[in-house]
């Protein structure tokens, strides 16, 4: 595997970031821009004490972030927390590393954070963030270094769980190779995703960048030795800039054990169906139905290649396309009954009913609108994090406005519209809202107006 230039995985300490990501409110309504904080503060300061900073939100794949995390809770020679806005991840992952390690682990807050009370006499550096900004940044990036390089010196306990239990030890079971083998792991795996994201951001057009993600492929030699984590990156990397015949065939070139998991099969379908392979994906899909039950997940996929198969015959072979629409709309509410926190299989069936005209549509929308509202409480109120791509965030506000217009509502589309706009998104998120719309929309002008601000803003 290749390891990144001009690091020293051997001589230049890990630091593990601790923190939200994107933009959260804290306990008074105020925004706060983490990846700001992370860039302008964060970063420089671990960079001047001659450290590797490490994010979490480059292994997070559908939140699941629990192994690389461990593992670099553990292993990293240093970890900064911020505490800002009490995030209850935050201090699950400080809880752990206050176990794990005796010192060298750091907290920051933003001053109108209040600090819980177990966390009173643990050294914690405030901050002030204001207008975007942060109050004396030059200061605090000052005070900051110089602790921590203070720290790096005296290698002094500032764990409470040492600091109570004078004299314990916990230890583990890895061995010294292990360990040194997961920290250059640690380092490859940031080496990579920055490579992929180069990629994806650059100018190229998008056959130049699947071939160059192609060419990091070949850089990565035995397909046998790569871990889920590489697998994920390059997946992801080739369904962001839309080239689902390349996912298809690097799917398809995966060894078995990888290639047989479920979240693999799901995206394996999700491929053939965007490169127009639809019929195998409809045997893809259903032969994971058959053999793991109906999920929201599997079902939503399946719901779509059915859609997708409706959209094209409507117009040539309609009784064809009334045949497949019905087996949208089963699908996709046999996904939301599967799991009704999911509402993505839900709002599917709710836009398929109402295209049918079918009055049992105004039911299932109200009933997904408490499950989205639902879900955007309960992740305002935990703070969840997400990946940068702002993946997640998009589709709970998308749903939003069809529902909207599913009610007729031109004041909460517009309203929604906002939101959606204002997050981060992929070119084939916005497309498959902008195609939904306009099945909805009919005559209605307005609704059509959303749909194409969607593809054009």
């Amino acid at each position: 595997m290749a390891q990144e230039k001009g690091v020293d995985i051997h001589h230049k300490p890990l630091c593990f970031i601790i923190m939200p990501f994107g933009k959260k409110q804290d306990a008074k309504g105020n925004v706060i821009d983490f990846d700001y904080v992370y860039n302008n503060l964060i970063r420089k300061v671990i960079e001047q004490c001659g450290l590797n900073p490490i994010r979490a939100d480059h292994e997070m794949i559908g939140g699941i972030i629990h192994k690389p995390m461990y593992e670099r809770l553990i292993l990293c020679d240093y970890a900064i927390a911020d505490l800002t806005t009490a995030n209850a991840n935050v201090f699950y992952e400080l809880g752990i590393r206050y176990t794990a390690k005796p010192f060298t682990t750091f907290s920051i807050f933003e001053t109108e954070t209040k600090i819980p009370f177990d966390l009173v006499d643990v050294r914690c550096f405030p901050y002030s963030y204001a207008d975007g900004t942060i109050v004396d940044i030059e200061d605090k990036i000052a005070a900051m270094v110089n602790y921590i390089n203070g720290v790096k010196a005296n290698k002094g306990v500032d764990s409470p769980v040492y600091q109570l239990l004078d004299g314990i030890q916990f230890t583990h079971n890895l061995s010294d190779d292990k360990v040194e083998l997961l920290r250059e792991q640690t380092v490859f795996n940031e080496s990579l995703d920055a490579e992929i994201r180069e990629v994806i951001q650059s100018d190229k057009n998008k056959q130049d960048k699947a071939a160059a993600i192609s060419e990091i492929e070949k850089k990565l030699g035995d397909r046998n030795d790569w871990t889920v984590s590489i697998v994920i990156d390059l997946l992801l990397a080739y369904r962001s800039i839309s080239c689902f015949e390349n996912m298809v065939q690097f799917i398809e070139s995966l060894p078995l054990f990888i290639r047989k998991t479920v979240g693999i099969q799901e995206q394996y379908g999700f491929a053939l169906n965007r490169a127009g392979r639809r019929d195998d994906a409809v045997k893809v899909l259903q032969k994971l139905i058959d053999e793991n039950g109906a999920n929201s997940e599997t079902c939503g996929i399946l719901g779509r290649v059915y859609k997708d198969k409706y959209t094209e015959l409507k117009t040539t072979k309609p009784l064809a396309a009334a045949s497949f629409l019905d087996k949208a709309i089963n699908t996709y509410l046999d996904g939301y009954k599967a799991d009704m926190r999911d509402f993505f299989p839900g709002v599917n069936a709710a836009t398929l009913l109402c295209i049918k005209k079918d009055p049992y549509a105004a039911d299932v929308a109200k009933a997904v609108e408490l499950s989205v509202q639902a879900h955007l409480e309960k992740k305002s109120k935990r703070q969840l994090r997400t990946i940068s791509s702002g993946f997640d965030n998009y589709w709970p506000y998308a749903t939003l406005v069809e529902l909207a217009v599913i009610q007729g509502n031109p004041d909460k589309a517009s309203k929604y519209l906002g939101d959606c706009l204002a997050i981060s998104s992929e070119p084939w998120q916005r497309e498959t809202t902008a195609n939904n719309l306009k099945l909805l929309a009919g005559d209605n002008q307005w609704a059509l107006e959303v749909a194409e601000t969607l593809l054009t803003a």
